[in-house]
């Protein structure tokens, strides 16, 4: 509910006063929630009993709590605000709460292992400008404005769903601000509050705040090396009636797992005939290290409700915010207007950028795997030198590693290793049933220096959990 609190600037107990005030604020404490006991909440932030007790009196002191020996501390049911989030609304905001932190909390020398995109440097990205100087000129004669996204790059993205075996016309895509907005675009037009969402377990942390802020109920299915459990999925589909189900079929986040074809050829079926929504996130399809991955999903069902959703952030740089959906033209026009009240429209400048690099996809894609893999290995490597008790299975490509801990620790090694100067993202994190406490993931996108840092710290923050309670660097209050 607090999020990484600790991170923030001032006085230790201000910092966990001001968190404990958000949630109230928020609604994640509503009114008669209880308040942890002072010594075990000491013990699971890590932090002296003194901090945690002024932490209390100050919101004693500002009203927000209220306290009496013997009974605890707890949110007055007086106490009230304009506009409380519903608890489905803010339960899960960890990647809005990580950007923001990032950009503002967070010391200037924190490493983070967050974000899963590789470094622009290397694809003439300049060179790339100035060859599109002529399609800025004609995209200024205009307004600037285009609701559904520039025309040369919808039709790009329609031929090479083409080339994998979906047949595509332009109008049956909708260019968007990243994957991440074609992903909750989608969850507006479809899900109601209250209505079932069904997810991998683990799945890409992003759908999770975006289907919860769309007041979706998460039902997570397991996912494995070979994708998602087919006869779970079947179960919970005709168990649950859901509004969508969201699948991440090649090269799953975090696992990096592909789904064969005869898995998708199954999912397919099942749209088909149970009439259920699928959304198949394909930013990662790109980047495998070995065999290409089978053709979407919506290959095998054309007949049935498919989204399939794409970015140019994984394969050519997370800072052009070009994404896409690509789904049925009655539903795209609506999902359009849903955009244009959203934004109105993408950055037509970024867009023709996007169309040049688009004509080097073959070219980029083979630079762009062989770097992948070269970063997967160099991240290995220093964590079978710095922490060879950790584990993992070789994913089959994409961009993060899914770490298995010797013990379920993963959310207690976040709060250390920021005060270590380094930020991950633990395993629950990724569940829609917030499991895997076993699990963290470790993006293999950072440059050699950076990297061999943020592992060494990390390092140092592993060994600093697994000392006795009684030797461990407490916190100054």
């Amino acid at each position: 509910m607090i999020g990484d609190w600790s991170t923030a600037r001032g006085p230790l107990y201000s910092r966990l006063a001001r968190a404990i005030q958000s949630a109230v604020e928020s609604g994640s404490l509503g009114a008669g929630s209880r308040l942890p006991p002072e010594r075990p909440l000491a013990e699971a932030l890590r932090v002296s009993r003194t901090t945690v007790v002024l932490a209390y009196g100050k919101l004693r002191e500002q009203g927000l709590v209220e306290s009496r020996q013997g009974s605890g501390t707890w949110v007055p049911r007086r106490t009230s605000f304009s506009s409380p989030a519903p608890r489905d609304e803010r339960s899960r905001s960890f990647l809005v709460d990580s950007l923001s932190r990032a950009a503002s909390d967070a010391p200037a020398d924190t490493i983070a292992f967050i974000g899963a995109c590789l470094p622009g440097s290397g694809l003439e990205l300049a060179d790339e400008w100035r060859a599109a100087e002529a399609d800025v000129a004609e995209i200024a004669c205009g307004t600037g404005y285009s609701a559904q996204g520039w025309l040369p790059l919808r039709r790009a993205i329609a031929a090479h769903f083409e080339t994998r075996g979906v047949p595509t016309t332009p109008d049956e895509i909708l260019l968007t601000n990243g994957a991440q907005q074609a992903i909750d675009l989608v969850g507006r037009l479809l899900v109601g509050r209250g209505e079932a969402v069904i997810l991998e377990d683990p799945t890409y942390l992003g759908a999770i705040d975006a289907f919860t802020l769309a007041g979706a109920r998460l039902l997570p299915v397991p996912v494995g090396s070979t994708g998602v459990d087919i006869p779970a999925l079947r179960r919970a589909a005709q168990q649950a009636t859901p509004a969508l189900v969201y699948l991440v079929p090649s090269f799953h986040n975090p696992t990096g797992s592909v789904m064969p074809e005869a898995a998708r050829r199954e999912v397919a079926s099942l749209a088909e005939t149970t009439g259920v929504a699928v959304v198949e996130d394909e930013s990662l399809a790109e980047l495998t290290f070995g065999a290409e991955p089978p053709p979407p999903i919506a290959a095998f069902a054309p007949r049935a409700t498919v989204f399939t959703v794409g970015s140019l952030s994984k394969l050519f740089w997370g800072g052009l915010r070009v994404g896409w959906v690509r789904g049925p033209r009655p539903l795209v026009t609506r999902l359009t207007r849903f955009k244009v009240a959203a934004d109105l429209s993408g950055s037509l400048i970024g867009q023709a950028l996007a169309t040049r690099l688009l004509a080097r996809r073959a070219e980029i894609t083979r630079l762009r795997r062989r770097e992948s893999r070269r970063r997967y290995d160099r991240l290995t490597a220093l964590l079978r030198e710095s922490l060879p008790e950790w584990s993992w299975t070789e994913p089959s490509g994409g961009l993060t590693l899914w770490v298995r801990l010797p013990d379920p620790s993963a959310e207690e090694l976040a709060r250390v290793a920021l005060r270590h100067g380094v930020s991950i993202v633990p395993g629950p994190v990724h569940s829609p049933s917030h499991g895997f406490a076993d699990r963290l993931r470790l993006p293999y996108v950072m440059d050699e220096g950076p990297l061999a840092e943020g592992i060494a710290r990390l390092a140092r923050a592993w060994h600093e959990c697994l000392k006795p309670a009684g030797e461990r660097l407490d916190v100054i209050v």
